[in-house]
């Protein structure tokens, strides 16, 4: 009769572990795939008018920084990203880092990422530096994602974490 017993009991343990499993499997091995990159599909950008019209976007990006113009910070960023961290105008600069002075950004390197047929994600890395009037800061190393729409000639900036750079 015990044996029995512990036999039940192994029984509603193993199947609890088993439903355990299943569950966190749907829903969080979902959730830490999406966030991982797939290094499969990135290559690096080797076409320089790509690269230089890539280098346009995140100037045009810095110089809202630099000027504080949140309307236009707000039609840059990703909707996307926009949607994650429920960005507003009022809270914009929780997000993204403000800048009181002009920069100069130099890229070092930079993937992409196909999307659709005419829309592409590219992973920059670079300097940026800031310029005073007699006086040049030290370059601090930024990693920024611009998401590119060919057929609709727009663009979208997303702040990056600079994974795929640190690998």
């Amino acid at each position: 009769m015990n044996e029995e017993k512990n036999q039940k009991v192994l029984a509603i343990v193993l199947a609890i572990a088993v439903i355990g499993l299943g569950v966190y499997k749907l829903f969080f091995s979902k959730n830490n795939a999406k966030d991982k990159l797939d290094t499969e599909t990135i290559s690096i950008v080797t076409d320089s008018n790509r690269f230089y019209t890539v280098v346009g976007c995140i100037d045009k990006y810095y110089a809202y920084l630099s000027s504080d113009n949140k309307d236009n910070l707000l039609i840059l960023l990703s909707d996307e990203y926009k949607k994650e961290n429920n960005i507003t105008a009022e809270n914009i600069y929780s997000y993204i880092k403000k800048m009181d002075n002009f920069y100069t950004f130099s890229p070092s390197l930079m993937y992409y990422q196909r999307l659709s047929q005419d829309t592409y994600k590219y992973y920059v890395s670079g300097t940026l530096e800031g310029t005073y009037l007699n006086f040049k800061e030290e370059p601090e190393e930024i990693y920024i994602v611009v998401i590119l729409d060919e057929s609709n000639t727009t663009f979208a900036i997303e702040p990056y974490d600079g994974e795929i750079f640190n690998k």
